[in-house]
C-alpha cells in the first residue's frame, strides 16, 4: 500500500514540473495554506495531515488524499465551493478548509442540507468565524 508521505512527495514533483516558473517549496506552502515546518513533516512521514487539512490537499492535488488515508471524501458541494476560491493562498485558504470543514461537520450533526436555509446561516456563522466575511457572494 502506497504510504502518504510518497504519494505526497510525488504529487509535490508532478506540481513543481506542471508550474509555468520556477515554483519553490514556499509558494507551495503558501497555496496550500500550512506552515514549511507542516509540510515538511507530510513530505518526510513524520506526520499525516487530518481534517480540514485534507481538504487543502484535495484541493491542490486531488481527492485521492481521502482514499490513501482512509478518510471519507467531503461533500462533492463543499469541494466545488473551496474550489472556487483558487486565488486564495496562505492563511485564507487555511482559514477556507478549516471554515469547510466546521460546516460539513455542523450540516451532518443536524442532518441538513447544504441547500436548507439553516445551512445558509451555518456557513454565515462559520466563515465569519474564520473572518472570511468579504469571501461570501
Amino acid at each position: 500500500m502506497l504510504q502518504f508521505s510518497d504519494w505526497f512527495s510525488r504529487e509535490y514533483k508532478q506540481w513543481c514540473q506542471s508550474q509555468p516558473s520556477e515554483e519553490d517549496f514556499l509558494a507551495f506552502c503558501e497555496l496550500l495554506g500550512y506552515s514549511p515546518s507542516i509540510i515538511l513533516s507530510w513530505l518526510q512521514g513524520d506526520s499525516i495531515p487530518q481534517n480540514a487539512e485534507l481538504l487543502s490537499i484535495a484541493g491542490v492535488l486531488g481527492t485521492e488524499v481521502y482514499s490513501l488515508l482512509g478518510q471519507p471524501e467531503p461533500d462533492p458541494e463543499l469541494l466545488k465551493i473551496y474550489n472556487s476560491f483558487t486565488h486564495l493562498t496562505g492563511d485564507y485558504r487555511k482559514n477556507l478548509s478549516l471554515a469547510l470543514y466546521e460546516v460539513e461537520l455542523r450540516l451532518k450533526d443536524k442532518k441538513l442540507s447544504l441547500q436548507s436555509i439553516k445551512a445558509r446561516e451555518i456557513f454565515d456563522y462559520v466563515f465569519s468565524k474564520y473572518g472570511l466575511t468579504d469571501l461570501k457572494q
